[in-house]
Order: C-alpha cells, then structure tokens, then sequence
C-alpha cells in the first residue's frame, strides 16, 4: 500500500489509506472518492464484503479489486461482487 500510495503521490493524486476492512467501509460511509482500491485480504472484513455492502448501500465510485488471489474464479467472484475492474499483484505501476 505504501509503495502505491507514494507513486499515485508522485502523480499529483491525493490518497488515503486504511490497513483494516471495517474502517475502510466506514470510510467508504462518511466520504466520496474518485476511486475505491480494495485488497481482498484485510483484517476484519474482506475487500470482497467491502465491496459488495458499498454497492448494496448505493456506492457509485468505481471499485478496483488488487489483490494477489488470481485465479478466474477469483476474478469472477471480485466483478461480480460489484468491482468495476480486476488486477493481480504483482503489477506493473504503469498497469495501475
């Protein structure tokens, strides 16, 4: 997240980050972003659920699942939990 958050620095964006998944939605609750990046493993809520209860709360920023689980299944369960795009780790900075 570190290496994320000073590159998309570098870039001239302004980025929050939060290591825990009930804080994360909680954010998500009480402010708007540009753009949501989820991991699917974090501690107290999966990035999936995080996903899937924003969209259910009518979340409208586009969701990006970046994560290390990539099998097409995982893919597969990532989009349809309502993530508008789908990365695997590892990337590319460019790619993000």
């Amino acid at each position: 997240a570190k290496q994320i958050k000073d590159w998309l620095h570098r870039e001239h964006y302004l980025v929050e980050t939060v290591d825990n998944g009930e804080i994360g939605y909680h954010q998500l609750r009480v402010s708007k972003y540009d753009l949501v990046i989820l991991d699917w493993q974090l501690p107290g809520m999966s990035g999936i659920d995080i996903c899937k209860k924003y969209r259910t709360a009518g979340g409208r920023s586009p969701v990006l699942m970046l994560t290390a689980r990539s099998t097409v299944d995982d893919r597969e369960a990532g989009l349809d939990a309502g993530a508008d795009d789908y990365l695997c780790k590892p990337f590319h900075m460019k790619e993000l």
